[in-house]
């Protein structure tokens, strides 16, 4: 028997030295980072011993030989989306996310591709597009899994019935092990591998050993393991049973980072189909479309995959994902399928729509079963479908669904006795569950709702996981079938192997980590299910008086637990969330990161000592209040309201600097910094002196220039120069700051545009919306002031006249963040409902018929950017719309996300340089790019100036881009 090295406590200080001695990597051993990488997305938590973030193969390797020689556990990781725990253990952390993501080579002619563990799936596909190629395995994660962490989990995904497994592409390997060896696998003959044991260096020992414990357990191995498409648990010994040629790399996929270290992968290319339909097959009763699953395989699709009403009830109330559930979802159903097919020719395709449309049509219990044909609603499909787990894991209090029995793959001829079954297990406990994923290969994803701070809870997980085990025995399945062992179903291994494949198991184990130092406790030897909980009966939080009063999200507390750590937060394509981590692709600039602090300091953990411990000042520092993750978090967590609520605190001890009372103080600077003042103002501020003294006393960087104020405000103008039309069609325009004391033309512009429209235009001189205040953390001075804005808003609402804001951040204030702030949730609930962006009601009003002239554009091409709080909020589709009502006009947005400047971030000298960064990722190669005559849209004050500082374009409102004619 075997033993492995046990967890230490004590690290010694020399293995610390060295570590951080190694050249040009990233070495912590510091509470914020150990606590920030001690949670992945499962149920668990384990502090590690540091983290180590290599640059190069020559550090990775010196600091494993460092490893080695103090008996120190390691833990190598990627964007750690583990459902399972195995990403999370008292070792060494190895994230490989921040330096090893190049892509080596892709060869198209024979199509592999060579590519270093730390690349992401979707990041990687987007380079093979160019060749008409993609890596297939697609699981929900793709958008920030790595490769790496993908085949050494085994992970699949959607279309695993058409194309196999993780381990199903791996070609070679690369492969560090733990005393500095490094072995290069690749398929082998029979031959091959004969001369590879005879070495007498340790790889030949490896391959003498390895062949050694298939030949001799072979038949036992063949009788354990389970004949389902979809099996990960253990280490895939039966890749070896039925084939004479072995790829010793193999061995690897499905680890779990137990037996050595990728540092590079030879992974095999699929041709991108070409021809593509999916039918969205709904049913009344979700064991109907369960039992269906069988019948539908018959047809060849390339994934059947499954949604219950419980993530239905979820996408309606989430702001992305509530025009897409429209789009898709007919009436209330209890489950849909979404069947996909993949072919080469569109009359193949065209057959078998055709033919599966006439099953459906004579013998499926479905009620309704739309085709999808465009990309776009392909797209939109797989979007509900990826978001699913995040959404059900947003409940902010009680029970949720926990992933501890879902990943259990039944043969499709037992799928739905097997669901029934247990399905009942949990209905004779009071325990709901939800229903979704990989129906096609009978891995029906099945969560119980529990609450883990309630011991009777834990009990009911422990005892639904034991029935299920054996139920997957009974029905021949396997016991994980995508996710892997981890710390949910590696204690019962030797009960599903037996004793000799699990001796195998160790063996394999042995062979490759003898002491035992790589991710320790994961697939061998694994502690009880409920060890090492993030969250149990033991777990309490301090409690604080917060300034918001946290109506829909419950609570504080209730919002920070929200985070169930997917990490869609650290996609770096698509969609705006989360800029900080875009631009320094660390963990603590992630939203989860950022959390996971929160909870660390209210649950007084890991050294986190309280919201105002500097360790979550910091980790809050490049948080740029964007929102986005108010909407694009499946889970809703907003971490601007968070993280304003933790200045708040830091403030009320008195800690705040004098630009931060400069920003508390602004709106009433402001207004005496405009009129007669306004041009001495601007001058000086203009003026080198001026701007290093702004630099040296107030943190602005020297390098930007600050807003110009006007000699006559919007105010003033109105109430001499407008002369309104006698419509009887009364609007009111929000005048926010920038529109009154700085940029005026557009506040005219606006007023103009709405006149032409028919209405008679009333301005709403009634104060600061609060934003800056709000965004930077002045809640209790926002809530006073904006209580006060809110009650003079009130006739607008009794004489139900709609207010129309132009600023995207001052809409979200009044909409969003003073309803929460004030005491009258009534006065609240009237702001949420009649305040609107002003492109938004235009929208509207002329969806409705209600305008009867026509728009026009003032240019020819026109390239947006959306704001952020815009995209978060109430989204670009307006603007889009009128848009596309004009005749011979080409408009795009570009997917930039957030443009850097977020208020006063980019004018801050400790964040000048990120603020660039930010912008140069997608916004401003975006408007390089553009022709000279593109008119670039920014509803943005912030936004507009940083595209004036940044690059030699300037940026207008969407109401200067247009004219309304009647």
């Amino acid at each position: 028997m075997t033993t492995f090295a046990t967890k230490s406590t004590i690290i010694p200080q020399e293995f610390r030295d060295k570590i951080q001695a190694i050249a040009t990597s990233e070495a912590h051993f510091d509470a914020k980072t150990i606590g920030l990488y001690a949670t992945d997305a499962s149920l668990y938590q384990l502090a590690p011993i540091g983290v180590f973030i290599p640059t190069c193969e020559d550090d990775l390797v010196a600091a494993v030989k460092v490893a080695y020689e103090f008996n120190i556990p390691i833990l190598p990781r990627g964007s750690a989306t583990s459902l399972a725990g195995q990403t999370v253990n008292s070792a060494l952390v190895i994230d490989f996310t921040k330096y090893f993501d190049k892509i080596v080579e892709i060869n198209a002619d024979k199509r592999f591709a060579i590519i270093l563990p730390g690349v992401v799936r979707d990041t990687f596909n987007r380079e093979a597009q160019k060749y008409g190629l993609h890596y297939a395995p697609d699981p929900a994660t793709s958008s920030r899994a790595t490769i790496g962490g993908m085949i050494i989990n085994n992970s699949s995904g959607t279309k695993s019935i058409k194309y196999g497994m993780s381990i199903d592409h791996v070609l070679g390997m690369r492969v560090l092990l733990t005393d500095g060896t490094i072995l290069d696998t690749c398929e082998l003959s029979p031959e091959q591998w004969e001369q590879k044991s005879l070495q007498s260096d340790r790889e030949g020992q490896i391959y003498r050993k390895f062949r050694k414990v298939i030949f001799e357990h072979a038949d036992a191995i063949e009788s354990a393991f389970p004949k389902v498409k979809r099996r990960v648990q253990g280490y895939p010994l039966d890749q070896y049973i039925h084939s004479d040629r072995w790829n010793l790399g193999k061995i690897f996929s499905g680890s779990e980072g137990t037996l050595g270290i990728m540092l590079s992968a030879k992974i095999n290319l699929e041709p991108i189909p070409k021809y593509k339909a999916s039918f969205t097959v709904h049913y009344a009763d979700r064991m109907e479309a369960i039992r269906e699953v069988h019948q539908m395989i018959r047809f060849e699709p390339a994934a059947v995959e499954m949604l219950d009403f419980n993530v239905f009830e979820k996408s309606k109330k989430n702001h992305n994902l509530a025009p897409i559930h429209a789009q898709l979802i007919v009436g209330d159903p209890q489950a849909t399928l979404s069947v996909e097919f993949f072919c080469l020719s569109q009359d193949e395709l065209d057959l078998k729509t055709e033919e599966f449309l006439q099953w459906l049509k004579t013998q499926s219990q479905a009620y309704a079963f739309p085709l999808l044909l465009t990309p776009s609603e392909l797209d939109a499909m797989w979007s509900l479908r990826k978001n699913g787990l995040g959404l059900l894991m947003g409940d902010p209090a009680g029970r949720k669904p926990l992933p501890f029995i879902e990943d259990m793959a039944i043969p499709l001829e037992h799928l739905a006795e097997y669901i029934e079954a247990v399905l009942q297990i949990c209905k004779e406990r009071g325990v709901e569950t939800i229903l979704y994923a990989h129906a096609s290969v009978g891995v029906l994803h099945v969560r119980p709702a529990l609450d883990v701070t309630v011991q009777k809870d834990i009990d009911l997980m422990k005892e639904i996981s034991d029935e299920v085990f054996h139920l997957v025995m009974k029905y021949k399945g396997s016991w994980s079938g995508e996710h892997g062992d981890g710390r949910d179903r590696g204690h019962r291994l030797r009960d599903f192997f037996g004793e000799e494949v699990y001796q195998c198991i160790k063996d394999v184990k042995n062979i490759f980590d003898p002491k035992g130092l790589l991710n320790p406790d994961i697939i061998i030897d694994v502690p009880p299910m409920d060890e090492n909980l993030r969250i149990d009966p033991n777990y309490k939080t301090e409690r604080y008086d917060f300034v918001y009063k946290y109506r829909h999200d419950h609570s504080f507390e209730g919002l920070v637990h929200n985070c169930s750590g997917v990490g869609v937060c650290r996609n770096h394509f698509g969609g705006t969330m989360c800029p900080s981590f875009r631009a320094t692709s660390e963990e603590e600039h992630s939203t989860r990161g950022r959390a996971n602090a929160l909870r660390l300091a209210i649950s007084g953990q890991m050294g986190f000592d309280g919201l105002t411990d500097p360790k979550v000042i910091e980790t809050m520092d490049l948080c740029l209040s964007c929102k986005a993750c108010k909407s694009e978090c499946p889970s809703n967590v907003d971490m601007s309201k968070l993280k304003s609520e933790v200045l708040q605190k830091k403030y009320d001890e008195g800690k705040i600097s004098l630009r931060e009372k400069a920003i508390l103080h602004n709106a009433s600077m402001v207004q005496m910094l405009s009129g007669w003042l306004a041009p001495i103002v601007n001058f000086g501020q203009g003026t080198w002196i001026f701007r290093y003294f702004a630099e040296k006393v107030l943190g602005i960087d020297r390098r930007r220039v600050l807003p110009d104020y006007t000699t006559q405000t919007l105010a003033m103008w109105y109430k001499k120069s407008y002369k309104p039309k006698s419509t009887g069609k009364k609007i009111a325009l929000f005048a926010d700051t920038y529109i009154n004391h700085h940029d005026t033309d557009l506040g005219r512009a606006a007023i103009h545009l709405l006149d032409a429209c028919g209405y008679e235009v009333i301005l709403l001189d009634v104060g600061c919306c609060q934003r800056p205040r709000i965004s930077n953390g002045f809640l209790n001075a926002a809530k006073e002031d904006g209580t006060i804005v809110a009650n003079q808003l009130q006739f607008c609402f009794d004489a139900n006249i709609p207010i129309v804001v132009c600023e995207p951040s001052c809409t979200t204030a009044l909409t969003d963040d003073l309803p929460d702030l004030i005491e009258n949730e009534g006065l609240g609930q009237k702001m949420k409902k009649g305040i609107y962006a002003i492109d938004d009601f235009l929208a509207q009003e002329q969806k409705a018929g209600h305008l009867h002239g026509r728009f026009v554009s003032k240019s020819k091409e026109i390239l947006l950017h959306g704001h952020c709080h815009q995209k978060a909020s109430f989204g670009t589709q307006g603007m889009h719309q009128i848009y596309k009502s004009i005749d011979n006009l080409s408009h795009s947005e570009c997917d930039s996300g957030c443009c850097g400047m977020a208020g006063s971030f980019g004018y801050e000298v400790e964040h000048y340089d990120i603020s660039q960064k930010i912008a140069n990722n997608v916004l401003l190669p975006a408007i390089e790019k553009t022709s000279p005559g593109t008119m670039i849209v920014a509803n943005g004050f912030s936004c507009r100036h940083q595209i004036k500082d940044l690059s030699a374009k300037k940026a207008v409102h969407w109401v200067e881009s247009i004219e309304y004619i009647t």
